[in-house]
């Protein structure tokens, strides 16, 4: 017997070939994970639909007691007179743009960038 035709010994085990196809194996964990990707997907989408739907539907039959009030005393703030500290006025908005444009000069013309 020569030394090319024996079996070398080592100290480390020897692991056998157990020939497992992993293409196979690998092809199918890549075709669940893209699945399990979709499905998140489109569970995600729904979700958010749904809790969509479930806002507008809350929205629309909700009542708000306070907003014809608000909207009077909005209303109320913006059309009247008041003495709001030493020497400050509130006037009605109409009131405040008719004596801006008062004190506009008359011969002040519009910069290009404001012109229509």
């Amino acid at each position: 017997m020569n030394a090319a035709s024996e079996p070398m010994m080592s100290d480390q085990p020897a692991v056998q070939d157990e020939a497992v196809a992993s293409a196979g194996i690998i092809s199918f964990v890549v075709a669940l994970l893209i699945g399990l990707g979709i499905l998140t997907l489109v569970a995600s989408y729904w979700f958010h639909r749904e809790a969509q739907v479930v806002n507008n539907r809350h929205a629309i039959e909700a009542s708000y007691p306070n907003l014809e009030r608000l909207n009077a005393d909005g209303m109320q703030q913006l059309n009247r007179y008041e003495m709001l500290d030493a020497g400050i006025y509130r006037i009605p908005v109409e009131q405040a743009m008719l004596r801006l444009s008062d004190e506009f000069p008359q011969d002040a013309s519009i910069s290009e960038e404001m012109a229509p």
